[in-house]
């Protein structure tokens, strides 16, 4: 007990001198020298702002990139008093490595706080605008070296580096209307994967003119401002309202049933079946999973006779075609 009391007494000491030393320490940029003396701080349950703000300007100074980045959202999610100055350090870390975008999310959540002071408030904004300049000169610059690369695909027939670059247009906030686009989507030699990822690009792009697209020798015009969605949901709910007694019977069976169908809707939109045609392709759905996983249930082949053979075909052909590009 009585040692206890001696420690109690001497650690105030021992904080203060260590906080002494990593002060001085960072006054004579001897980064990593402060940042032990501000790792022994913590490791004893010293958290001031004023030792973890020391710390994460060591880890910055010593490049401690991800560790900062943890513990800056260590601090942010405790929304103590100090929030807005832990939001400040962390976007001011996140800006100086070029994560623009990660800034702008950051900061677009901050501000809806009501613990930012005026002044940090406004260091905020600007450096909001700032990272939406530079992000927008990125994307510019990424959407033209992408667009070449895409280019470039096409001459060599390559489906899966369309599809790769097609994504990556997608994530960038540059997007046009472009001649190159259309021409894919009505060129018989482009995949249909390809082409949905197209759809995609479209979809976020919601231009006001419409688009024709060819799929399967089928072909059809899309106006983006009266589609719910590329891959619409009635679809999905649609096929698997007629599954809900196998949800319950056989969960595993299910979800499989679910990723061969979101594959299907991918490979063959906008070209689905029709309503009346929902409970036909559950039923086809059902089949092709028991026969090609081998469940244990068994299915009378004579039972094909009331499935349409071409559900089956255009299942077992976009599982074929899903697969050439994403290796599934």
């Amino acid at each position: 007990m009585e040692e206890e009391r001696e420690n109690v007494i001497i650690f105030p000491k021992w904080k203060d001198n260590l906080e002494e030393q990593a002060k001085k320490a960072m006054q004579e940029n001897q980064f990593d020298q402060a940042y032990q003396y501000f790792l022994q701080l913590t490791e004893n349950g010293v958290h001031s702002h004023e030792v973890m703000t020391g710390k994460l300007i060591c880890m910055m100074e010593l490049n401690m990139q991800e560790e900062a980045e943890d513990l800056c959202e260590e601090l942010i999610d405790k929304k103590d008093q100090y929030f807005a100055y832990y939001v400040h350090i962390y976007s001011t870390l996140l800006f100086q490595s070029s994560k623009y975008k990660e800034v702008m999310y950051l900061i677009e959540d901050a501000l809806d706080e009501e613990l930012i002071p005026d002044h940090i408030n406004e260091q905020l904004r600007h450096m909001y605008q700032l990272s939406t300049e530079l992000q927008q000169q990125e994307d510019k610059q990424s959407y033209i070296e992408v667009e070449k690369q895409l280019e470039e695909a096409i001459r060599e027939k390559n489906d899966r580096k369309q599809w790769y670059m097609i994504k990556r247009l997608l994530q960038l906030e540059t997007k046009n209307d472009k001649k190159l686009f259309r021409e894919m989507l009505q060129d018989s030699e482009i995949h249909p994967v390809v082409k949905t990822a197209i759809l995609e690009y479209y979809e976020k792009l919601n231009p006001s003119a419409s688009i024709h697209i060819e799929k399967f020798d089928l072909t059809d015009t899309i106006h983006f401002n009266e589609l719910d969605s590329v891959l619409p949901t009635s679809f999905f709910t649609g096929v698997t309202n007629y599954l809900e007694d196998l949800q319950q019977q056989d969960p595993t069976k299910y979800q499989m049933i679910q990723f061969i169908l979101e594959r299907f809707a991918y490979v063959y939109t906008p070209f689905l079946p029709q309503k009346e045609n929902y409970e036909l392709l559950a039923e086809s759905l059902q089949y092709y999973v028991s026969k090609s996983f081998h469940f244990t249930e068994e299915y009378d082949d004579r039972k094909t006779s009331l499935m349409k053979e071409h559900y089956l075909k255009m299942i077992e052909v976009s599982e074929t075609l899903y697969g050439t590009i994403l290796d599934v």
